[in-house]
Order: C-alpha cells, then structure tokens, then sequence
C-alpha cells in the first residue's frame, strides 16, 4: 500500500510541475533570447528524474534506473557479440564486472589492445550497474576505432552498492580490479585508463589518489571524469542557479552521501570523499573532465580542475553548453551534438598523439 501511494504521490506531483516546466521553458526561450537553456525534454526529464528521487524507496529507484539508465535498446545477439561477464568468485577482493569488447568471445582481456578502460558507473553510491551505459561503451570502441585503428577494451566495474556497502568498499573494489589486472593479468598501467560518471567519477579520482599516496603504486595512465562529483559540500553557487534545470536532488544528493558514509563518521570534507579538498594531487596521472553548463556541479568541477593544473597536473576541462548532467553518457539527454563531441574529445585525449 505505501508503494502505491508514492507512486500515485509522485505522478500527482508530476501533473502539476510538468504544466509548470513547460511554462518556464517557453517564458525563457521568450524573454531571454540569444541565452541557451536546456531544451524541453531535457527539463522535463530533470523533473521526473527529481521527483522520483525525493519521493520514491531506494529499491524502487534502483529498478528504475537500472530500467532507464540507457534509453537504446540492445538485442541478446548484440549483447553476446559484446559483453562477457567476468568471474570474480575466485577473487579474495570480492569483485566483479563485465568486459566490453568486439567479438568479445575471441577476445582475452588485455591481449592485443592498446587500451583497456576501467570503468565505475554513477547512481549516487546507492544504484547503477555496469552495463547501464552499454550502448555508450560500444559506441565508444566504434567509433576510435574507425578514427585512431585503436583497440579499446572495456571493463566495467559492478562495484558494491551502499547502504549494504559503506565506504570505503567501492573503493576497494576499483582499486582491486586494478590491482589485479597489473598483478595477474600483467597488463601494464600504461595502457589503463580509469574512467566515471557522476559519483563513479568520484571513485575514479579518489582511487586513483589511494594508488599514489597510500599504496604508492604506479596509477593508470589516465582518468575520465564524466560529470563528477568531487565535493560531498553543496555550496557552490551552480548548485543555486542549475538546481531548475539539472537531475540531480540535493535532498537525494546528501541522502546518497549518507548512506555512503555510513559509519565511517568521516565528514564530507574528508579528501577521501571529497577529492576538492585533497592537497597532494601532483602523483596524478592526466585526467580530462567533462561537465554540463547547467550542471549543478559545474563549479566544483571547474574548480578541482584548476587545483589540478595548480599541481601540475596535465588536465583538460570540456563544458557543454545547454547540457545537463549524464549528457555525456545518454544521447537522449544530449544537446548540439555534445553526446557525440565526447566520443571525439575523448578519443583525440586517449589516443590522439598515440595511434597513428
């Protein structure tokens, strides 16, 4: 019964706030011209998104998003011609996840390939899975291969979810992956690469910054920030001025966090949570980054960026006009082309000065 209410709760809320999106949009297209907004789908999804995150229980969200998280569909020859799953039952570590290839049967993990990128989903620590942006990742391999000759691999992380898993067990389970494919599967960093969206964004960063000044290891040759989040602190003034027009609920946002945190009693200041605050970033391999103008966390984001060139880090910035969080991920939430200027960016970042 109580599911039942939120539903209807939430379906409620949305026939009232939709009319009212709408409204909105067409006001500013009207009497802000020459300023560009997120487009009308992009909104109305922001509030279905939105809405559902405050009002709905996290099982429910979790179906849904692992339902909706790509819109593309892909057919079961498809997924057989691409996707196989890893077997970490073995594993100490615990961990597991999937391995994106071409002809993905005939394919040895790290064998004749000239990059394999080790990949953590977003969902806010609490739900995703690793083959949520399947879809993207063949894109990805497709298109540097048609651009670069490249051979891309992908190994997507299914890294274990808060609150059954609090910090720091995604943590551990990114780092474990990559510990493993340079200790058994003698796959050298230099042809690595940590890539995440959103709150997988944030393991990437804070994984990689564990590698170097804790385990004093060699990192990965790169990291890809699509969108991430790097201050667990919501006072940046983005999050007041996109809160209208991004996805992301900064109730479900602190709620998220909570939940990762949780008995931990780190604050969300601790670097190891909020990579914002983190001093020693000059270990740090390359890092490109990229992020929505209308994003809430589009300030942080250019902020950890010039504290990375600060520390002479290689780093690169791409924002989006008009896009909103996950653009870089979901073609369907993209705009003026941007889905597809990440593929491209992205392959000129990783093999652009390598492949010829």
């Amino acid at each position: 019964m109580d599911l039942i209410l939120s539903v209807l709760y939430c379906v409620l809320i949305l026939a009232f706030k939709i009319p009212l999106v709408i409204l909105a949009y067409f006001t500013f297209y009207f009497f802000k011209k020459g300023h560009k907004s997120p487009n009308l789908f992009q909104r109305i999804s922001a509030t279905i998104f939105k809405t559902f995150q405050f009002h709905l229980p996290l099982w429910l969200i979790r179906k849904l998003y692992n339902s909706c998280g790509t819109l593309k569909i892909i057919s079961h020859e498809q997924k057989k011609h691409w996707v196989k799953k890893l077997d970490a039952s073995n594993e100490k570590n615990g961990w597991e996840g999937y391995l994106i290839a071409d002809d993905v049967e005939h394919s040895e993990i790290g064998k004749d390939v000239d990059m394999i990128i080790l990949y953590a989903h977003g969902g806010g620590y609490v739900c995703g899975n690793a083959l949520i942006f399947l879809s993207t990742f063949i894109d990805w391999i497709k298109a540097w291969k048609l651009s670069y000759g490249a051979r891309t691999q992908i190994l997507s992380l299914e890294y274990r979810l808060a609150p059954e898993y609090s910090f720091p067990a995604s943590r551990e389970n990114l780092v474990a992956c990559y510990q493993w494919l340079v200790n058994e599967k003698k796959i050298s960093p230099s042809k690595i690469t940590f890539a995440g969206d959103s709150a997988g964004g944030n393991l990437v960063v804070t994984s990689a910054i564990h590698l170097v000044n804790q385990l004093h290891v060699v990192p990965p040759a790169a990291l890809l920030l699509i969108s991430p989040c790097v201050n667990g602190i919501t006072s940046a003034q983005s999050f007041i001025s996109n809160d209208s027009f991004d996805c992301i609920n900064i109730t479900w946002f602190h709620r998220c966090l909570e939940l990762y945190l949780g008995d931990s009693n780190l604050p969300p200041t601790c670097p190891m949570i909020s990579p914002i605050f983190e001093n020693k970033l000059s270990g740090l391999p390359k890092v490109w980054a990229c992020v929505g103008s209308y994003e809430v966390f589009l300030d942080d984001v250019k902020l950890f960026i010039e504290k990375l060139l600060s520390n002479n880090v290689k780093a690169e910035l791409t924002i989006e006009d008009a896009n909103i969080h996950a653009y870089a991920v979901e073609k369907l939430l993209s705009r003026n082309g941007a889905y597809d200027n990440t593929i491209k960016r992205i392959g000129e970042f990783l093999y652009g000065e390598n492949i010829n």
